[in-house]
């Protein structure tokens, strides 16, 4: 993995986004691809007079088929294209989560890295200023006990 740590984060992240944006492609292919298919052939079969002739007379071959295989392949398809694209963009953030978390503990400082510092610098400042103010109320409140 050499040429990895020397690539660049514009590149990775480059290189992270086409690959969610080809899962994203092929599951909206999925998604969207049968029923198209289906609604141009059913468009197909309704404006073609000769192709309705024939489909009025093959009627009770393909309306079973279309009602026990094909309605249930539609819904397996469209579900099972809905479960890719949601797991392909979950993997692309998670990727991104990852590669930023790594870049901020051992490369170079990613994008929002020196906000994120500034961030739990004040954060330590403010809870040492609490515990301090903590610890002289309470000595306060004790030596007048005494």
């Amino acid at each position: 993995m050499p040429g990895l740590r020397r690539m660049s984060w514009r590149k990775m992240g480059a290189i992270g986004g086409a690959l969610a944006l080809a899962g994203i492609v092929f599951g909206g292919l999925l998604l969207l691809g049968l029923p198209v298919l289906l609604i141009g052939g059913l468009l197909l079969l309704l404006t073609s007079p000769c192709t309705c002739a024939v489909g009025c007379c093959t009627a009770p071959l393909w309306i079973p088929l279309l009602l026990f295989v094909g309605i249930p392949a539609l819904i397996f398809f469209v579900t099972t294209a809905g479960i890719t694209m949601l797991l392909t963009v979950l993997a692309g953030l998670t990727g991104a989560a990852g590669w930023w978390i790594y870049r901020y503990n051992r490369g170079p400082m990613p994008p929002g890295g020196d906000a994120m510092l500034r961030v739990l610098d004040r954060v330590r400042g403010r809870s040492r200023e609490v515990t301090e103010r903590i610890s002289k109320v309470g000595q306060q409140a004790a030596s007048p006990a005494a």
